[in-house]
C-alpha cells in the first residue's frame, strides 16, 4: 500500500541520499524537527519501506575493480517465460554483477559488472555461461569514462 509522504518527508530523504550517515541530530537542525521526531519519520519510512537499506559506497578503482563493463544479452528466445526466471538465480551468485536489468526492445537483458582487468572479465564471462542456459548472445561493452554515477532519485515534485 503506497502511503503519501509529506515535503518533510522527502527532504529527510534528499539528505540521507546525499549521505546516509547523517546523525540524527543533524537532521533534526538541517529540517527544523527534534531529534525524537526525526526518529519516528525515519523509523516509519523504513517500516513503510521507503529506506530499503542503508549502504556504504565504496570505490571500486581503489579497490583494483577498474573495468566496468555493460554487458547486452540476448536471450536464446525470448519468448520463454524460464528466461526471467533463470537469468536473475545464475547472476545472483556472481559478485561481479552489480545490477541486472531485463528490457523490451532488440537487448533482452543489461548487466554491469565490475571487474580488475580483462583477464577477470575472460572469467566472469566463462562463470556466466555455464551458470545459465538462456543466454544466447553477450556483447560487451567496456566503459570508457563514468559522468555520473550514483543511485540518488529525483525527489522533486513528487508531491
Amino acid at each position: 500500500m503506497f502511503v503519501i509522504v509529506d515535503e518533510t518527508d522527502l527532504i529527510l530523504l534528499k539528505l540521507l541520499q546525499q549521505n546516509a550517515d547523517t546523525k540524527h541530530s543533524e537532521l533534526a537542525k538541517a529540517i527544523g524537527l527534534s531529534t525524537t521526531a526525526v526518529h519516528k519519520r525515519l523509523k516509519h519510512l523504513r517500516d513503510e519501506g521507503y529506506i530499503k537499506k542503508t549502504v556504504v559506497v565504496l570505490d571500486r578503482n581503489k579497490l583494483g575493480l577498474d573495468l566496468l563493463c555493460i554487458l547486452k544479452v540476448s536471450f536464446k528466445s525470448n519468448m520463454l517465460a524460464n528466461n526471467l526466471l533463470d537469468l536473475p538465480e545464475a547472476v545472483a551468485n556472481l559478485p561481479e554483477v552489480l545490477e541486472c536489468y531485463t528490457l523490451t526492445g532488440s537487448t533482452d537483458a543489461l548487466i554491469k559488472i565490475a571487474v580488475s582487468d580483462h583477464t577477470a572479465l575472460r572469467d566472469f564471462l566463462r562463470r556466466l555461461a555455464l551458470a545459465q542456459n538462456v543466454i544466447d548472445r553477450v556483447e560487451t561493452c567496456i566503459v570508457l569514462e563514468e559522468f555520473k554515477e550514483g543511485m540518488d532519485l529525483p525527489l522533486e515534485g513528487i508531491l
